[in-house]
């Protein structure tokens, strides 16, 4: 899911569920693993389990030595399935080279042209694989846009994915050293996200321009009061993307942490 092609079956819940059996039984078999997930009486004409269970070995939260599965990650890190999620999002520059992070690099960098592509995520495949240089397919697209939304960069409408990077940022943020009710420049501000922040705001922005999804994330922080975005005189200045009425029209130099939501 991560470190090659994407596929459908591999979702968040299915990686999350499977954890926490491995973490109740201590070790488990493959086979005893399988019949937890999907119960032979079931008479499933399909078995999922190869996709979430490789999902889960590629992110490191389980091992598996002679047929037999362990944790990998340490306990807290599936207490609850946000804290997998800052986990993974704290993980995604392991990954740089796989299709969900070039696939999801792409997104963020076409801006709002995102909303000319279509209302179905799995018919982008053939313009992302002309973009990213990947084939990517409908099978792909129909699993990135379940990761898209559980890992915060975005929020799913039925098939469409609107770009967004506002809890990602959250996760990086509570991720990071820097305190509460101190205020920081824009410049500070993203150096103390990166490299966690490079899939969705690229490490060589020579003209201190953030994108749709990126600046979508920074104002609904901002309007919930998690941050706070200013723009003060003879500071350097970024550009956001426009939003004529709001308080942070299209220019940011500070930013403050105002509460962390762990």
């Amino acid at each position: 899911m991560f470190k090659g092609k994407m596929d459908t079956p591999g979702i968040p819940e299915r990686v999350f569920a499977l954890c926490k059996i491995v973490e109740n039984e201590k070790t488990i078999t493959l086979q005893d693993l399988k019949e937890r997930m999907e119960p032979s009486y079931l008479n499933q004409t399909t078995s999922y389990f190869g996709e979430y269970k490789t999902a889960a070995e590629e992110l490191d939260l389980i091992k598996i030595e002679d047929n037999t599965v362990s944790l990998l990650a340490a306990p807290a890190v599936i207490e609850n399935i946000f804290e997998m999620r800052k986990y993974i999002n704290g993980r995604l520059e392991y990954y740089a080279d796989g299709q969900f992070y070039k696939v999801t690099k792409q997104f963020y960098d076409l801006g709002d042209k995102v909303f000319q592509l279509g209302t179905n995520v799995a018919t982008w495949g053939k313009e992302l694989s002309e973009l990213t240089g990947i084939s990517v397919d409908e099978k792909a697209m129909r699993g990135w846009r379940f990761w898209v939304p559980f890992l915060g960069l975005g929020y799913r409408h039925e098939m469409f994915v609107i770009p967004n990077a506002c809890n990602f940022i959250l996760d990086l943020v509570n991720k990071s050293e820097l305190e509460e009710n101190q205020l920081y420049s824009f410049n500070d501000f993203i150096s103390a996200l990166r490299p966690y922040c490079n899939i969705v705001i690229p490490g060589d922005i020579t003209n201190r321009t953030l994108n749709y999804g990126v600046s979508a994330g920074l104002r609904t922080l901002h309007d919930n009061k998690i941050i706070k975005l200013e723009h003060i005189m003879d500071q350097e200045a970024w550009s956001i993307y426009p939003m004529p009425g709001h308080s942070i029209e299209d220019t940011v130099t500070s930013v403050s942490i105002l509460r962390r939501n762990k």
